[in-house]
């Protein structure tokens, strides 16, 4: 009996943490509810009652549990595994008369389901996609596919409790706490599905917190009545808390590029007054005007295609070396040696092209006929690239490329550098229509963070730069050194694993 009311005792509820924001999309949402009954979309957002999309509970939960296992304390508190069992919920074993028990705890944190303001619309739209043969370069047939996105500048409410028990561990909780909101708010976190290609992510803004001591009337009546201005927490919604550290190292680059010709990322409009072809455009997350993008889907698409093509040209597997990193899944799922599909490592982010640095013009085309050297009859087809304002020698960005690469080898990183070499001297175009120059690069400026330096790369005229971020401009040998390391590793690698090389891979 006095064991029952010490327990009883140690889960009376004494404190209680409420937070209420805007959840806003940085980048377009992907959250699946399946395939459309009309045919239009092979998967559909999630929808609610309202037919407007929202965002489960289950979705954030569970991406902020995983994004927290990637992360260490460092702290001095005894009892962490225990507090962080409670504070999350989960299964654990317990040691009952020297049998092992499983047991389970309830979470103590609860994230309301996000939905749409009363009276707010969410735009949603459909993005295609195809899947390209790794050995011709061309579609496969029968694997165009389509999905709906929520375009980004749309504003989730959010809103989540934290209950605290007497038996937790108050400062653990609040540091708990205090990671969500961080991680939330830094603009970095993603939730739904393709995230590694630049998709949901998201971004809490217009924060109130506010902690209730159920030990203080006062705080009971605010709790009641919902008055929760005498109640505030004061704490900083961007500041990690110093007892966690990130488990693994990261690889990160934020290039720069300017556009040698055009570019254009294929859209197709439904009115038929409209060019055959524009460029895939997204709304602003900043305003409500639409803006020409470059997806992480087709720079996803181009990176690993080389990748590939660089592996094997020196005598390496690409297709298997590039399955942990890209991820895989086996389209032959009923094949006798059908293996689990591998979550890849890379993020590429989705960005947008500033409307500044760009303008649209029709260009008209002709089939040629092979034969005679005359325009072949119903062969005229147009096309609206986005064109660069500024002169080809011209040092303003047009196309950003920014990819991270978590729990990195030294040879991947040596790899993504060479990929970086390749589009910054025009040998890697992205986007369509590449056969006739389109998508040609040309670099201007790279940020590279390795997990002991970050390393800046510059272009001033026939002048190349590489120096140690906060340095002078200029050419530095050890951080020459340090990238040339990583190359060298690449090759190691290969070297290693050629005997891993099947017949028949180009």
């Amino acid at each position: 009996e006095k064991m029952l009311n010490k327990t009883l005792e140690g889960a009376a509820i004494v404190k209680r943490i409420l937070l209420k924001a805007k959840l806003e999309l940085i980048s377009p949402l992907i959250i699946g509810g399946g395939r459309s009954l009309y045919g239009d979309s092979d998967v559909i957002v999630l929808k609610d009652e309202n037919g407007q999309p929202f965002i489960p509970s289950s979705s954030i939960t569970g991406a902020l549990k995983h994004a927290f296992d990637e992360y260490e304390y460092t702290g001095d508190a005894s009892d962490y595994e225990e507090n962080k069992r409670w504070f999350w919920g989960g299964e654990y074993h317990l040691k009952v008369d020297g049998e092992c028990v499983k047991r389970s705890c309830q979470s103590a944190f609860v994230i309301a389901d996000m939905i749409l303001p009363e009276g707010s619309r969410a735009p949603v739209t459909i993005r295609d996609g195809i899947k390209i043969n790794r050995k011709t370069g061309i579609v496969e047939t029968h694997k165009k596919f389509d999905f709906e996105i929520v375009e980004p500048g749309i504003a989730f409410d959010f809103k989540m409790e934290v209950l605290i028990r007497k038996a937790f561990d108050m400062e653990l909780f609040r540091s708990f706490f205090n990671w969500i909101t961080a991680v939330l708010s830094g603009g970095e976190f993603a939730i739904g599905a393709r995230t590694g290609q630049g998709f949901g992510c998201c971004k809490l803004e217009d924060l109130t917190a506010c902690e209730f001591d159920y030990r203080k009337p006062e705080h009971i009546i605010a709790w009641l009545s919902g008055d929760y201005s005498n109640v505030p927490l004061v704490y900083d919604p961007l500041q990690l808390p110093r007892a966690f550290h990130p488990r693994h190292k990261q690889f990160h680059i934020k290039a720069e590029f300017n556009i040698k010709n055009a570019l254009i990322v294929g859209s197709y409009s439904g009115n038929p007054q409209a060019p055959d072809k524009v460029h895939i455009k997204s709304r602003n997350h900043n305003q409500s005007k639409d803006i020409a993008i470059l997806p992480g889907t087709s720079l996803r698409g181009a990176i690993r295609s080389r990748a590939e093509r660089i592996i094997n040209t020196l005598g390496g597997n690409g297709l298997d070396e590039l399955k942990g990193l890209f991820g895989w899944v086996d389209d032959k799922p009923g094949s006798p040696e059908h293996k689990e599909a591998i979550r890849g490592r890379i993020k590429i982010e989705e960005k947008q092209i500033a409307w500044e640095s760009y303008y649209e013009e029709i260009q008209y085309r002709v089939k040629i006929d092979r034969f005679t050297g005359g325009a072949m009859n119903n062969a005229l087809f147009d096309s609206m690239p986005l064109w660069s304002k500024d002169s080809k020698d011209s040092n303003e960005t047009m196309v950003t490329l920014e990819l991270s690469i978590n729990e990195y080898k030294d040879w991947e990183a040596g790899l993504m550098l060479l990929i970086l070499k390749d589009m910054w001297n025009g040998d890697l175009a992205v986007g369509g229509e590449k056969n006739v120059g389109r998508g040609v690069l040309r670099g201007l400026s790279a940020s590279i963070s390795l997990e002991n330096a970050k390393i800046e790369i510059k272009q001033d005229g026939e002048q190349l730069m590489i120096y140690r971020q906060g340095d002078n401009p200029g050419w530095d040998e050890k951080m020459t050194e340090m990238l040339e390391n990583r190359v060298a590793a690449l090759i190691d690698h290969i070297e290693k694993n050629k005997g891993n090389r099947k017949r028949g891979d180009v």
